[in-house]
């Protein structure tokens, strides 16, 4: 029972962080009134996924601090673990989009700076002759 609390506490601090970590990261987007709206969007379609990463994170902190009143009976017993799995699956689901959107998006990102450069290439052999 002493494990399950530290592990609940654990998980709960860190969702705490993380879900800190996050809103900073976002209002220093909203302060940069330059960057570009797909930056933005990007941004903003982050801060979501990971803030609701952070949120299951902290539900299934929740949910493993309620383990010991959980009846141990089939119906509630099914019920606690499928809310369990659940959760892990959401969090597995979001990090893999993330993962995904995050490389796309900077892949990207170095596709444009790649055209630019060979842009400028271009000019300044343009100029040379």
């Amino acid at each position: 029972m002493f494990g399950a609390f530290v592990l609940s506490l654990a998980l709960l601090g860190l969702s705490g962080a993380l879900i800190d970590s996050h809103r900073r990261s976002w209002r220093e987007v909203l302060q940069k009134p330059d960057l570009p709206e797909r930056a933005k969007r990007f941004a903003r379609t982050q801060y979501r996924r990971r803030l609701q990463a952070s949120g299951m994170i902290g539900l299934i902190g929740a949910l493993v601090a309620v383990w010991p009143i959980v009846p141990r009976l089939p119906g509630p017993m099914m019920f606690y673990v499928s809310a369990l799995l659940a959760g892990c699956s959401w969090i597995m689901l979001l990090a893999v989009l993330d993962l995904f959107a995050t490389r796309h998006h900077f892949r990207r990102l170095r596709d444009e700076q790649l055209t630019a450069h060979l842009q400028m290439i271009l000019e300044m052999r343009g100029k040379e002759e």
